[in-house]
């Protein structure tokens, strides 16, 4: 992400780990029963040594897997700077997409958390949606923690932008001088 020209990085949000954590164990109970397999398998077989190269290949594939996803997962982040909200997308390990909003863009922003589970720490994430100017919705960034922090946060940076244009405008008005002949 490149800045542009007097903007600061207010803040940055990483994905939740909570929802992390529960696709991790997915993916564990998944390799459960391709080790169970080899298992049977080896146990019928005089000869260690397949058994040993079947588990490193199972456990290769699935330590493959496990690094592929916890990248795009712990790569994903959303910036907010001083003009824009900034999310960069992981879609691989070599193609991530970058979506940006303009603070002064935005008309709404809706968040949908998980009940009454979000009052707990643990579980107080959920689903945040930006929409801008042109009511297409720009971005959507999911397992966002603490959605309703987020929101205040973007919407405070957006009063705070239009409060310096407004008052740009007013200080502008006030210099202009009216003479009458």
């Amino acid at each position: 992400m490149h800045l542009r020209q007097g903007e600061i990085i207010y803040k940055t949000f990483k994905r939740h780990p909570t929802p992390y954590v529960f696709r991790l164990i997915g993916i564990a109970i998944l390799a459960v029963p391709l080790y169970f397999a080899l298992y049977i398998v080896w146990a019928q077989t005089d000869s260690a040594e397949w058994g040993l190269i079947g588990f490193a290949v199972i456990s290769f594939f699935v330590g493959l897997i496990i690094a592929i996803f916890s990248l795009d997962y712990l790569m994903d982040k959303l910036m907010i700077t001083n003009k824009r909200v900034v999310m960069i997308d992981w879609k691989s390990i070599f193609n991530r997409m970058e979506h940006d909003a303009e603070l002064l863009d935005i008309q709404d922003i809706d968040i949908k958390e998980k009940g009454i589970l979000a009052k707990f720490r643990m579980f107080n994430y959920g689903y945040l949606e930006i929409e801008t100017a042109a009511s297409k919705v720009c971005l959507q960034y999911s397992d966002c923690p603490n959605p309703e922090y987020v929101k205040h946060f973007i919407i405070t940076q957006i009063e705070k932008l239009q409060s310096k244009m407004h008052e740009k405008r007013e200080h502008q008005a006030g210099d202009e001088e009216w003479s009458v002949n």
